[in-house]
């Protein structure tokens, strides 16, 4: 029992004085709160305390300093209308022994921006879909930007946020820009972009933010009919509706009517069956659309049957479509400028066959004379493609490394494909998807197409592969999967300027101490030590002998610089063979009293 009890006293008198020899290297101050976010102009208070005995304690501060007081053990640090951008502020306290040491409290001023407005970058009015437009947000007078994030939106979809890591205390102006390529669908949407100030836990909550007017933005856009043809079957009204959305409004024409008529919308019961188009034009553009007006009797329908339907075919390749009846006839054949079949009064089949096929704007026919009534015919939609001879990624007026927030154009080239209205151009950043571009044009001829895309690299870029995609989509009846023909890939490099992810830590010292100042930036950083006896180039510092204190290391290259502080803190001092030989004296002593 003597000897537990014995155990029980010497190990807590080892542990109390382990821990008092700790302590003596830490500065025996206590503030509260230990970091204030404050509106510049408006007041904060501090406390700073001590639990020890002390020869003074007091606040060192440009604004609200304290005399340093003797008689006291909790001080405030006070200051009614800070106005001060870069307040620098510590409380220090005089040991007994004779020695000095403070606590250094983190201020961060702030201001909320006067306004924040939006606008377009050399532009006004309508916008052109498919068109690339520049949208700018400028930020005014606020503080400090490091903690600023700038927020698009379209609506109330968050678009695309920007933040800063300029160190600036004082306020600044900050002008950021959002590239769009508006479609139809953002005829009528609102852009606006919000400033946001996240000044962590100890700043107002939730975070202060300021938002621009929206940006009500107008797209002009040509006439698209959801479909090219649409059939009617005539009965006692036939209504045929052209009317399509665009903008500017269109105006409208009819091809095969006896009078004219602008209406997007015929109403008639004295339309005979046939076909007829209906063109919606405005200044961007024209479409138009076919209605096929269909007796309820079966003799207007034409008797011909083509199987298949539609072909899709590669230039110079082989085509075979197949014409059929099942009536009587006074004669049959196919109308084309290759492969023309004669007419034939004996078969109920013939066949439009080209086994080389170099004709871009063909359109074969086949027709028949009916023994009771006029002869009909039934036309074969044909599409002659032809897949690209290359596809070339470049950088447009550049070359070399790109530096990191710059903005860069880089351009696709698509060489002899056809036809291009099903043509798209897809640009890649590795395997996302990035955008893409389709056509319009009616031209059945190979053409060369060139695209381009607004890139604005950062360091996650760097070493990145661009690269764009030409696919031809000719639909259910061509080449499943779709022809693609793809770029070799763009390298790009970025250079970026040394960043730390943080700009202090502390290290608590053992037998050794490293210290890490690695960086990551492009061109390679050189680093820099202060407060080192012996000059070091090296990012890390492994030693032994480093003192308690900070160590302040800068990473630089051709584009800036960034420094880290390393703060180097004593575990204590280790208790000495002859301070616990004391120990174990005064507990042998403790046990002969008890």
């Amino acid at each position: 029992m003597l000897q537990l009890l014995f155990g029980f006293v010497f190990l807590a008198a080892v542990s109390q004085l382990v821990s008092l020899t700790g302590a003596q290297s830490e500065c025996p101050l206590q503030l509260d709160p230990q970091r204030v976010v404050v509106r510049y102009g408006g007041s904060v208070a501090v406390n700073c305390n001590t639990s020890v005995l002390h020869k003074g304690m007091g606040w060192e501060a440009s604004e609200g300093r304290v005399s340093m007081t003797k008689n006291q053990s909790l001080i405030t640090w006070r200051v009614s209308n800070l106005r001060e951008w870069d307040i620098t502020t510590h409380c220090f306290i005089n040991s007994n022994n004779s020695t000095q040491c403070q606590v250094d409290l983190p201020v961060t001023v702030y201001k909320t921006p006067d306004s924040v407005f939006i606008s377009t970058v050399y532009h006004r009015g309508p916008m052109m879909e498919g068109q690339q437009y520049e949208l700018q947000c400028d930020v005014h007078n606020v503080a400090p930007v490091q903690y600023l994030t700038v927020k698009w939106y379209k609506g109330q979809t968050l678009l695309h946020q920007t933040n800063f890591t300029d160190t600036i205390k004082t306020p600044v102006n900050e002008t950021v820009t959002l590239l769009i390529r508006p479609d139809r669908a953002d005829d009528g949407a609102q852009y606006w972009c919000e400033a946001e100030l996240d000044l962590g836990a100890e700043g107002p909550q939730p975070h202060p933010t300021n938002s621009s007017k929206p940006l009500n933005v107008e797209v002009y856009y040509k006439p698209k009919h959801s479909n090219s043809t649409e059939t009617i079957i005539q009965d006692d009204k036939v209504m045929l509706d052209c009317t399509v959305k665009v903008n500017p409004a269109p105006t409208y024409t009819w091809d095969h009517l006896k009078e004219k008529n602008n209406s997007s919308v015929l109403k008639s019961s004295a339309l005979s069956p046939g076909k007829y188009t209906c063109t919606a034009t405005n200044t961007l553009g024209r479409d138009s659309k076919v209605f096929i007006v269909k007796s309820t009797g079966a003799q207007s329908e034409c008797p011909l049957q083509l199987d298949p339907q539609r072909v899709v075919v590669r230039y110079g390749g082989s085509v075979a479509v197949n014409c059929s009846t099942s009536v009587l006839h006074k004669g049959i054949g196919w109308e084309a400028s290759e492969g023309g079949v004669p007419m034939t009064q004996s078969q109920n089949l013939i066949t439009w066959r080209v086994s080389k096929l170099t004709e871009w704007d063909i359109q074969p026919y086949c027709y028949i004379n009916r023994i009771q009534g006029a002869q009909c015919q039934v036309e074969l939609p044909v599409t002659v493609y032809k897949t690209p001879d290359s596809v070339f990624i470049s950088t447009v007026n550049h070359r070399g490394p790109m530096m990191e927030g710059q903005q860069y154009e880089l351009q696709c080239d698509v060489h002899n494909v056809a036809p291009v209205q099903y043509l798209t151009v897809k640009w890649y950043k590795g395997q996302t998807l990035l955008h893409q571009t389709t056509f319009t044009d009616n031209i059945k001829t190979p053409e060369n197409k060139t695209v381009t895309l607004l890139i604005r690299p950062d360091r996650a870029d760097d070493g990145a592969q661009y690269w764009c995609a030409a696919e031809l989509d000719l639909g259910a009846e061509g080449p499943q999967p779709y022809r693609t023909n793809s770029s070799n890939p763009l390298n790009v490099e970025v250079y970026y300027k040394p960043k730390h992810s943080s700009s202090t830590e502390t290290i608590i010292q053992d037998d050794k101490v490293m210290l890490d100042c690695t960086v990551m930036a492009n061109p390679a950083p050189t680093y820099t030590w202060d407060h080192l006896k012996e000059k070091s180039s090296s990012p890390v510092l492994n030693s032994s002998a480093l003192s308690p204190g900070n160590y302040t290391c800068t990473a630089t290259n051709t584009l800036g610089r960034d420094s880290k502080v390393f703060i180097v803190k004593s575990i204590g001092i280790r208790p000495t063979f002859w301070t616990v030989l004391t120990v174990f004296q005064l507990s042998i002593a403790l046990i002969i009293v008890i």
